[in-house]
């Protein structure tokens, strides 16, 4: 599995650099470039890197929050958390051992992690597998094909997430995903009512003209529903495009085949035992494990974090599941393959290399050196 420490090594070889035919800066750009393709809320892509003498920094963006959806930055910093695991797969993919500390300051409570260069070491076949996953991973919207997944895949699975500190609860029973299909509804129409939360979707719903790297664009999810038991978020409800077609027979692949119910594929809740930001951290690393190796097997997943949005039915997922539910997801295999949009590496990594580039937000003067030669 992907080794990972929480303290500085002592020793001389864990404070081994990248070889020199890297540098330094290179290899932070290599890390930050396969960082930045994990998954995040409405694609709001809501981290920031600094490049330091000892390694990497990441930081939360809180100019990219949803601050009425998620105005305590759980979803935000489970985003960061899925960077972060990409962060330690590029790291072994260089052949060094990531030395991760994660919420290293309580003082500024959005640097997320120092990421820190230990020995060197081969990556292992598997880690380098995951790796190689990273470019090819992308969240799905809408009905899956009713191909079943791979025999023991769930319960492969279910062992990553606790590797990673979290959990991972497959739900069968079938009176449990009726009433997280009833959460997921309930939670739906009520947003969809709130001009706040309706306006904070739109400003994260790219033009199918628009040239933006981040945010969703309209070929990533249906513009109509798609007929699930499990109800799609409506992200076209407040845009030209989606109410131009209001009313029109939908001809998606998607809502053709939304009738079956073995489209709706396998249903899975992430939990973990505390709600701390620290949870949030590992929550994130164990879903994006959880992700790419789902993606190695070509099965994809669909989120819904509506309910989670919404304290009362969080709280009634808590007590049916006796965890702290971070992420609902669907697992399934696609019915296409997209591509998502990320900002390039220079909009989110900065540091003495790369003066042109602010530093995260809230960084303090004392710490805006930037990375040594």
């Amino acid at each position: 599995m992907i080794g990972a420490t929480r303290s500085a090594a002592k020793s001389r070889d864990a404070r081994a650099r990248p070889p020199e035919r890297e540098g330094p800066d290179l290899a932070a750009r290599f890390v930050v470039r396969a960082a930045i393709l994990a998954p995040s809320v409405h694609n709001t892509q809501p981290w920031r890197f600094v490049d330091r003498p000892g390694g990497l920094e990441l930081w939360a963006d809180r100019a990219r929050l949803l601050p009425i959806a998620d105005p305590a930055g759980r979803e935000m910093v489970i985003s960061c958390g899925a960077a972060l695991f990409n962060a330690r797969l590029a790291v072994r993919s260089l052949g060094f051992t990531p030395l991760v500390r994660l919420v290293p300051d309580p003082a500024y409570p959005d640097l997320l992690a120092r990421i820190g260069w230990g020995s060197g070491t081969a990556p292992r076949p598997y880690e380098d597998l995951l790796y190689r996953t990273i470019p090819r991973r992308h969240t799905y919207r809408g009905a899956f094909l009713t191909t079943p997944l791979p025999p023991m895949l769930t319960t492969v699975l279910a062992g990553i997430a606790r590797h990673e500190g979290a959990g991972l609860r497959v739900v069968s029973d079938l009176a449990q995903l009726r009433r997280l299909a009833e959460h997921v509804e309930v939670a739906e129409a009520a947003q969809r009512r709130d001009p706040r939360i309706a306006g904070e979707l739109l400003a994260w719903v790219a033009s199918p003209t628009g040239e933006r790297r981040d945010g969703l664009s309209p070929g990533s999810y249906p513009i109509q529903p798609d007929g699930l038991a499990f109800a799609a978020r409506d992200f076209a409800a407040a845009t030209r495009w989606g109410r131009s077609r209001q009313g029109r027979q939908s001809t998606d692949p998607d809502a053709a085949q939304g009738a079956d119910p073995a489209a709706v594929g396998t249903v899975a809740v992430l939990v973990t035992r505390g709600d701390r930001r620290l949870d949030w951290l590992l929550a994130g690393q164990a879903l994006q494990h959880v992700l790419l190796h789902a993606e190695t097997a070509g099965v994809s997943a669909a989120f819904y974090t509506q309910p989670l949005e919404l304290p009362y039915l969080r709280a009634a997922m808590h007590r049916d599941l006796r965890g702290h539910a971070q992420m609902l997801l669907r697992l399934g295999r696609p019915a296409r393959r997209l591509r998502s949009r990320r900002r390039p590496v220079t909009d989110v990594l900065s540091g003495e290399r790369n003066p042109s580039a602010e530093p995260g937000p809230g960084i303090p003067s004392s710490l805006r050196g930037g990375a040594g030669s």
